[in-house]
């Protein structure tokens, strides 16, 4: 009975992922005039593409330098570059975000326990999902042309920086806290040895918030890996839309980055799109330009994605089959 109920959890995930990008598919069909996008289309500068290309390839170099840091460099830079692709390409093929689970499943051939080396894939997801609050309230305030939106950007900065005083605290306080967590009686014995093995696994793998320096390099390697994805967007935009402004680029990277946290389908379709196109045309861009826009940057995002995660893949000698099979013992073993 039980497993048919975690089935029926996953199923049920799935199935409100599809919908959410069905349904953002539905308001895409709705607002976008299809001859419109044909017609953007024929009109886009293709002298733009290569460099952005390049862009793209440069900032997923960035964010791996930024990865191996987190990593305590127990890797090489070209392993955390093609294990940080693979991650992203599994993300477009299985749904949960598989990828992050299978980036700490190809770290275990490099001296990583799976629990020592996800905590890293969420520091980076941490970085992440601050960058792209910021950018989205800085572009709010232009959408808005609302004075108190530095109010909430500082409010938003204190909590993150209390959220990683906490990480620290721990990380630096790490045998004490595990200590605690060892005298304290719970009437569970195994889960309690359970959550101080793992507990143990997570702080020694954030060991680089305790070292100042190493975390300053690896927050600003992801800066670094942020900026040129808003100036990648910038020069994309500007093929379609020439007298693009850079805030348009800073809004839409941020709806972006917040819009696909939203399960959906593998690959993100449709979300990607409207949130993209919601977000320009609150600048009063085209409904249809910004769609195509939008379309024409998912696709070179996934096709980079493809080509790189699928030669990781082969390169590291991993199939997907195995990549799936461990992320369902690992849920298994989350559920106990």
């Amino acid at each position: 009975m039980m497993t048919k109920v975690k089935v029926n959890k996953v199923q049920l995930r799935l199935v409100f992922g599809i919908m959410i990008s069905i349904a953002a598919l539905a308001v895409l069909i709705w607002i976008v005039d299809g001859k419109q996008v044909l017609s953007a289309l024929k009109q886009v500068n293709l002298i733009w593409i290569a460099p952005v290309l390049v862009l793209l390839f440069v900032s997923l170099m960035t964010r791996a330098a930024a990865w191996r840091i987190i990593l305590k460099n127990r890797i090489s830079f070209g392993k955390s570059f093609l294990i940080l692709n693979a991650g992203y390409f599994v993300n477009t093929i299985f749904p949960f975000r598989i990828g992050e689970v299978a980036r700490g499943f190809m770290l275990i051939p490099s001296g990583f326990t799976f629990w020592e080396a996800f905590p890293t894939i969420l520091l980076e997801r941490m970085f992440d999902i601050v960058f792209a609050v910021c950018l989205f309230l800085t572009g709010l305030t232009f959408v808005l042309n609302f004075s108190q939106g530095i109010v909430y950007a500082s409010v938003l900065g204190g909590l993150v920086l209390l959220g990683f005083g906490i990480l620290f605290f721990l990380v630096k306080n790490q045998d004490q806290v595990l200590a605690w967590l060892e005298r304290i009686s719970l009437p569970w014995p195994q889960v309690q040895d359970w959550l101080t093995k793992q507990l143990r696994s997570i702080l020694s793998g954030l060991v680089v918030l305790k070292d100042l320096g190493q975390f300053m390099k690896a927050f600003s390697f992801m800066f670094l890996s942020w900026g040129i994805a808003i100036l990648y967007q910038y020069l994309l935009l500007k093929a379609f839309i020439p007298d693009a402004r850079l805030i348009w680029a800073v809004f839409a990277l941020g709806s972006l980055a917040l819009g696909v946290s939203v399960p959906s389908s593998p690959g993100n379709i449709g979300l990607y799109e409207v949130s993209i196109t919601l977000a320009l045309t609150a600048f009063g861009v085209d409904q249809s330009a910004a769609f195509t826009y939008a379309l024409t940057s998912h696709i070179l995002s996934l096709a980079m994605t493809t080509l790189l995660g699928s030669f990781a893949l082969v390169r590291e000698g991993y199939a997907l089959r195995d990549i799936w099979q461990f992320s369902q013992q690992q849920r298994k073993e989350e559920n106990l």
